[in-house]
C-alpha cells in the first residue's frame, strides 16, 4: 500500500542482450487515492465603468493635492520674522535659514518640508539662546523666537575676549576695544586653558564667587579700581588686580563677606594711604591678613 502522496522511483538498471547494454526505466507511481489539491482561484468581481471612474478621480485628486501642498508656489517660504534679536544680527539668522532651504533640489523652500528641528540645532550651535522656538505660519511665513543669554562677565584667555553668562557659556567673541566702560567683571585666565567648544570649563561656584566680589567692590567707597580678576592654577584662589595697586587674594572656599570685613579693616586701620603702595594683600587664611 502506498503512503499518502508518496511517489516511488526506480533506478535505471542495465541489462545485457546480444552483447549490448540496455537500460530500462520504470515510471514513477503515485497513489491514485490522493490527488494534489489546487489552491482555489478567487475571481474578483468585474468593476463597472462608474467605479473605475471614481477610482481614477481619487488618484488624480491625491496627486493634485500632493502637488499643491509640496510643489506649487503657494507654500514657498517668502517671509521670515525674527523676535528677540538684540546683539545677534537678524540678517545673519535669515541668511542661515536660506542656506538650509537652498540645499538639495530646492524642495526645502516649501514650508511643509522645512526642517525646523535641524535649524534649531544649527542656531544653538552658533549662538547662546534661551527659549528658542520656530513656528510655521501658513502659507509662507517662518517665525523664529528666542531670548539671548545675558552677559555676566568678560572672559580673557589666550588673548581672546568672550562674553559669558552666569553659567559659564560663551556667548560671543568680542573686540577688546569695545569692552572699556562695560559694567561686567573681566576674568583673566592665566592658568590652564578652560575654553572648550562654547563653554568655559569652570565651576559655577567660582563664577558666582567672582560676580559677588565684583558687586561688593562696586558697593564699597574705595579709592581704587579693580582692573580684573585673575585665575591661575590654584583652584581655591581668586586674585583681584587693583589698577596701579596690589593684588588682593581671596579664598573661594571661605565666606566672601568675612574676607571683605578683613579687607576693610586692613585698609581703614593699618594701611590707609599706603594701600596702593603694597604688592599683595592676602585674605585667604582665617582671621589673619598678610600683606607686603
Amino acid at each position: 500500500m502506498f503512503s499518502r502522496r508518496k511517489k516511488i522511483y526506480f533506478k535505471l538498471t542495465p541489462q545485457r542482450k546480444n552483447n549490448k547494454v540496455l537500460y530500462f526505466k520504470r515510471k514513477a507511481l503515485a497513489n491514485p487515492f490522493f490527488k494534489k489539491k489546487r489552491a482555489p482561484i478567487i475571481k474578483l468581481p468585474a468593476l463597472s465603468f462608474r467605479v473605475k471612474l471614481i477610482i481614477l478621480e481619487i488618484i488624480v485628486l491625491v496627486i493634485g493635492l500632493i502637488w499643491f501642498l509640496f510643489f506649487s508656489s503657494v507654500f514657498i517660504i517668502n517671509n521670515i520674522i525674527i523676535n528677540g534679536a538684540q546683539k545677534i544680527s537678524k540678517n545673519e539668522v535669515t541668511t542661515l535659514l536660506w542656506q538650509q532651504t537652498n540645499r538639495g533640489l530646492g524642495f526645502k523652500k516649501n514650508i511643509f518640508l522645512f526642517n525646523e528641528g535641524n535649524f534649531i540645532k544649527q542656531l544653538n550651535e552658533k549662538y547662546c539662546l534661551d527659549d528658542l522656538s520656530i513656528t510655521k505660519s501658513l502659507p509662507e511665513t517662518i517665525v523664529i523666537t528666542f531670548k539671548e543669554k545675558t552677559n555676566s562677565a568678560i572672559w580673557l584667555e589666550n588673548e581672546k575676549y568672550y562674553y559669558i553668562d552666569n553659567s559659564a557659556n560663551l556667548i560671543e567673541q568680542v573686540d577688546p576695544l569695545s569692552i572699556k566702560g562695560k559694567n561686567y567683571p573681566l576674568i583673566d585666565n592665566q592658568g590652564e586653558a578652560l575654553v572648550v567648544d562654547k563653554k568655559v570649563n569652570i565651576s559655577l561656584e567660582k563664577i558666582k564667587f567672582i560676580l559677588t566680589l565684583f558687586e561688593k567692590f562696586k558697593e564699597k567707597p574705595y579709592n581704587f579700581t579693580i582692573d580684573r580678576f585673575v585665575l591661575e592654577n590654584d583652584d581655591k584662589t581668586i586674585k583681584a588686580a587693583v589698577l596701579n595697586g596690589p593684588a588682593i587674594l581671596f579664598n573661594t572656599g571661605e565666606d566672601p563677606d568675612k574676607q571683605f570685613i578683613k579687607l576693610d579693616t586692613i585698609i581703614n586701620d593699618k594701611l590707609k594711604t599706603d594701600f596702593l603702595k603694597r604688592n599683595v594683600i592676602d585674605l585667604r587664611y582665617g582671621d589673619r591678613v598678610y600683606y607686603r
